[in-house]
C-alpha cells in the first residue's frame, strides 16, 4: 500500500513538472513570421521599381516611386517588422527577433532620411560614399544571418542569400547604374521568395496544422544531428504531456 501511495505521489509530481514545461515546449502564441515577411517583401518590391526603372527612368518617375515607398517604409516595412520581431520573443526565437527588428529599424531609418530630405530647408544631399558604406554594412549583417540559416531550411537560406547579394550589389550600384539595375532585379527575386515563404508558413500552419504541405527543403549536415536529436526529445516530451492530460 505504501509503495502504491509513493507511486501515485511520484506520478503526480511528474504530471506537474510536464505541465510546467508545456508552455516552453509548445508556446501558445501565433507565428509572427508571415506578418513580418509580407511587410518586408512588399516594401522591398516597391523600392526595386526605382532601381529596375520598371516604373520609368525619368527623375519624375523615380521621385514618384520614392514618394510611394516612403509611407510603406515607415509602417508596412518598418513598424510591422518590429511588431513581428517582438512577437518572436515569446517564442524564444533569437533569429526571428534579431532579423525582423534589424530590418524593421532599417526601413524606418530609411524612411526618416527621406522625410528629412523632403521637409528640411536646404537639406544637404546624402553623401554617396556614406550610402555605399551603409548598404555594405547592411549586407554584412545579412551575411551573418545567412550563415545561421544553414541550421534551418533551404527556403530561408535562399532568401537571405539573395538579400545579402542585393545589398552588396546596391552598395556597388551607388556609382554604377548598370549594377544598380541588376541589384533591383535581385531585390525583386528576394521579395518573391519572402512572399513564397510567408505563404508556406501560413498554409503549413493553418491548413496543415503544423505539417509541411509546402516543403521548405532541409539540409542534411552531420553536425546538425545533435540538434535533430534534441528536437525529437522535445517532441517526445510534448506528446507525453498530451497523453497525461488525456488520461
Amino acid at each position: 500500500m505504501m509503495e502504491d501511495t509513493k507511486a501515485e505521489v511520484g506520478l503526480g509530481d511528474l504530471v506537474k513538472e510536464l505541465n510546467s514545461l508545456k508552455p516552453h515546449i509548445k508556446p501558445q502564441v501565433p507565428n509572427p513570421a508571415p506578418l513580418g515577411l509580407i511587410g518586408f517583401g512588399l516594401t522591398t518590391a516597391l523600392l526595386q521599381m526605382k532601381h529596375t526603372t520598371i516604373a520609368g527612368d525619368s527623375d519624375v518617375d523615380k521621385e514618384g516611386v520614392d514618394a510611394l515607398t516612403l509611407g510603406y517604409a515607415m509602417f508596412f516595412g518598418g513598424l510591422i517588422q518590429l511588431v513581428a520581431g517582438l512577437g518572436e520573443v515569446r517564442r524564444n526565437n533569437l533569429f526571428g527577433y534579431t532579423a525582423f527588428c534589424l530590418y524593421g529599424a532599417f526601413w524606418m531609418s530609411l524612411g526618416t532620411v527621406e522625410i528629412v530630405q523632403l521637409l528640411a530647408d536646404d537639406a544637404p544631399a546624402v553623401n554617396p560614399k556614406a550610402l555605399q558604406c551603409m548598404l555594405f554594412l547592411v549586407a554584412v549583417f545579412t551575411t551573418m544571418l545567412w550563415i545561421c540559416t544553414f541550421k534551418m531550411h533551404l527556403t530561408i537560406n535562399m532568401l537571405f542569400f539573395m538579400l545579402a547579394s542585393t545589398c552588396y550589389l546596391l552598395s556597388a550600384g551607388v556609382r554604377n547604374e548598370t549594377v544598380d539595375k541588376v541589384a533591383g532585379y535581385f531585390g525583386l527575386v528576394t521579395a518573391a521568395i519572402a512572399y513564397w515563404l510567408a505563404a508556406a508558413e501560413l498554409i503549413n500552419e493553418i491548413l496543415g496544422e503544423g505539417t509541411e504541405i509546402i516543403p521548405l527543403g532541409r539540409f542534411n549536415f552531420q553536425w546538425l544531428n545533435r540538434t535533430k536529436k534534441d528536437k525529437v526529445k522535445c517532441e517526445t516530451a510534448a506528446e507525453a504531456v498530451q497523453t497525461v492530460e488525456e488520461a
